[in-house]
């Protein structure tokens, strides 16, 4: 079974996230993760370069919001 992290926050997340959407990405392809869920409160607005880098990086990317 693989994990995958499904409760992850972005700077997008005031006060509650520190790394930018790409980095999240490039960290979970970097350790082989297939899949990759960004949990933002407030607004979609790290979604777009999250999906744009999930799909560069080969993840699978799934926005939620909080």
């Amino acid at each position: 079974m693989q994990y995958v992290e499904l409760h992850a926050r972005s700077a997008f997340s005031f006060l509650e996230g520190g790394s930018l959407p790409e980095i999240v990405d490039d960290h979970c392809a970097g350790l082989g993760l297939p899949a990759m869920a960004l949990l933002d409160r407030n607004g979609f607005y790290g979604s777009p370069r999250f999906h744009m880098a999930g799909e560069k990086m080969g993840l699978r990317a799934q926005l939620e919001l909080s």
